[in-house]
């Protein structure tokens, strides 16, 4: 019994180890095999075609088939790697595939080759490829593209519209275009459109791509042929990509290439100037208050608009100007540069802002501006100008009036007291007193009249230092109550509320009623006051939100003249004023 139970262990050993033998043989018997296919074997050259290269073996795959020779005769548009093992009917099948899609880069019979992977080999396979196919009158391709320039010949630097529309009417799941690259010629993306259009009673959506030129040499700007990849969806339901689904199919499209003549700068154009070829230009001028309203020292802000079609901000000039009057300072800010780009073209603009402060009343005169440039639509030579400016300028205070202190009527008096005159020899007169005792008498009368008059004086001085440091204490807690006023005026931000205490502490702090203007505080106060007041008056007179003026840094600048002065008190008795912004 027991014998026969060992007999039958290893019997049934032996058929499962025979088994397990003939099942790895069959795999790998299944895993040297090595094919390829396609979807279509006769494509146009417009067309794109799907080839699947299959490893029937392990699933732990290393490598791939050497694909160099594919690509004498396509072009490798996209390819994926995917490993599968699968079991049915007790057999188990694993396999690695790789997918490409190809695109012929000529027509005619064209091969592709056999593959060889661990010592297996695939069969070539022939594909004809014919021409793009025309269409038929009345009948429109599902995808195409059409190319067009909005001028054959344009001047250097000139804008030139380069325009491709992609019309479709199936669904398209990607679109990839090659990048425009140009030597010498800057490129600048428009804004992207979409709009629908029905062409012989078919409805197309329509995506419009278009370019801004602009050519920096002379001679002939070519623009190449490109190759664009549509992916069309052939199915109602979208799916992850599958190349042998046959739900996608690659489109190839070509745009037409085009050619432009570019022109050198017309010899007529003035020399020196900046080159401006535009189909458009303006400039314009604008003032925060009236100019005619000018006051000595108090600065107004003048804006310079300068704007262009067909050009980007880039190629713009500075457009301020210099003062030519000695009279007039002009302090410009920071330019500020935009550029529009819509469907149209390029819109350039550069907006330069000025402070322009007069330091002596008078007429003065306010340069204008002169810029040349070439009207691409006409061809002619052209001028945007602002004319020079005159105004009538009031005389603003130069300095302060001397007091006029008057003489104390006992100075007077003293000034005016004369010796007497020396008498002469006595006569036998009614008085009969002799001459020393008129001298007597006089030098008593003027000696009590000195001492009176000193007296006067003394008790005069007396009264005024009590009343004068009455006022001066008043004083002192008046011009601190205006700085810390100020002072949270300045947290607050309020621009005019700031310049109404400003000159109210001013005047109490130097005692000067007559300091009326920011300009006034700014002669009394070192570098940085100077900037501050400078900076607060052109921030009123702006008339936009870019204000420079900082609230905090004002205050720094007051605080720390106010403690100069305080501990430096000859400062205060200047007379003069220092001159406004050096």
């Amino acid at each position: 019994m027991k014998l026969y139970r060992s007999m039958l262990i290893q019997k049934t050993v032996a058929i499962v180890l025979a088994l397990a033998a003939f099942s790895c043989g069959a795999i790998s018997a299944h895993a040297q095999t090595l094919t390829a296919s396609v979807d279509r074997t006769t494509i146009g050259e417009d067309e794109t075609l799907n080839l699947s290269v299959r490893y029937n073996g392990s699933s732990n795959t290393r490598g791939q088939p050497d694909f160099a020779n594919l690509s004498n005769q396509f072009e490798i548009l996209n390819q994926s790697q995917s490993n599968r093992m699968n079991s049915y009917n007790g057999r188990i099948e694993s396999y690695t595939e790789w997918q490409m899609i190809l695109a012929p880069r000529t027509t005619g019979s064209l091969l592709i080759p056999a593959f060889e992977f661990q010592g297996a080999r695939s069969t070539p396979i022939k594909v004809t490829v014919s021409d793009a196919q025309p269409v038929a009158p009345g009948n429109v391709k599902e995808v195409f593209i059409e190319t067009s320039i909005d001028k054959d010949a344009a001047y250097v630097q000139e804008q030139v519209i380069l325009r491709y529309k992609f019309y479709y009417s199936v669904n398209i799941d990607e679109l990839a275009k090659e990048d425009l690259a140009f030597d010498n010629v800057l490129v600048e993306p428009l804004e992207e459109t979409r709009y629908g259009k029905t062409i012989n009673g078919k409805p197309f959506q329509v995506v419009e791509f278009g370019y801004a030129l602009f050519p920096q040499a002379s001679g002939v700007l070519e623009i190449p042929e490109q190759t664009w990849n549509a992916r069309i969806s052939r199915s109602p339901r979208r799916s992850v990509f599958d190349f042998n689904g046959g739900r996608y199919e690659l489109k190839r499209l070509k745009t037409v290439a085009k050619t432009v003549n570019i022109k050198e700068k017309p010899a007529s154009f003035p020399a020196g100037a900046t080159w401006l070829p535009s189909s458009a230009l303006t400039l314009a001028e604008s003032w925060a208050s009236d100019p005619s309203k000018f006051k000595v020292g108090e600065p107004i802000t003048r804006t310079l608009n300068l704007q262009a079609n067909g050009l980007i901000s880039s190629q713009l000039p500075e457009i301020n100007t210099e003062a030519r009057d000695p009279r007039l300072k002009i302090y410009p800010d920071q330019p500020k540069l935009n550029d529009k780009l819509d469907v149209d073209g390029a819109i350039a603009q550069r907006v330069e802002t000025s402070a322009v402060v007069v330091n002596e009343g008078g007429e003065i005169g306010v340069p204008g501006v002169r810029i040349p440039w070439w009207n691409t639509v006409t061809d002619k030579l052209e001028y945007a100008e602002i004319p020079d400016r005159k105004f009538w300028v009031a005389a603003g205070e130069k300095s302060k009036q001397q007091p006029v202190v008057p003489t104390p009527p006992a100075v007077a008096e003293q000034n005016d007291t004369r010796q007497p005159s020396a008498p002469t020899t006595a006569s036998n007169g009614a008085s009969g007193a002799p001459s020393w005792l008129y001298l007597l008498v006089a030098l008593l009368i003027l000696t009590n009249g000195v001492s009176i008059l000193l007296w006067l004086r003394a008790a005069k001085q007396r009264t005024t230092s009590v009343t004068s440091k009455d006022n001066q204490r008043a004083g002192a807690d008046s011009e601190k109550s205006l700085f810390n006023t100020l002072k949270n005026s300045c947290e607050q931000g309020n621009e005019a509320e700031i310049r109404r205490l400003a000159l109210a502490w001013a005047q109490a702090f130097w005692g000067k009623p007559a300091i009326t203007s920011l300009s006034d505080i700014a002669r009394k106060g070192d570098c940085a006051l100077q900037t501050q007041c400078l900076a607060l008056d052109a921030s009123l007179f702006r008339n936009d939100d870019a204000s420079e003026f900082d609230p905090a840094a004002f205050y720094r600048a007051v605080e720390q003249v106010r403690d100069s002065y305080r501990v430096n008190k000859s400062h205060t008795t200047g007379d003069e004023l220092a001159p406004l912004y050096h």
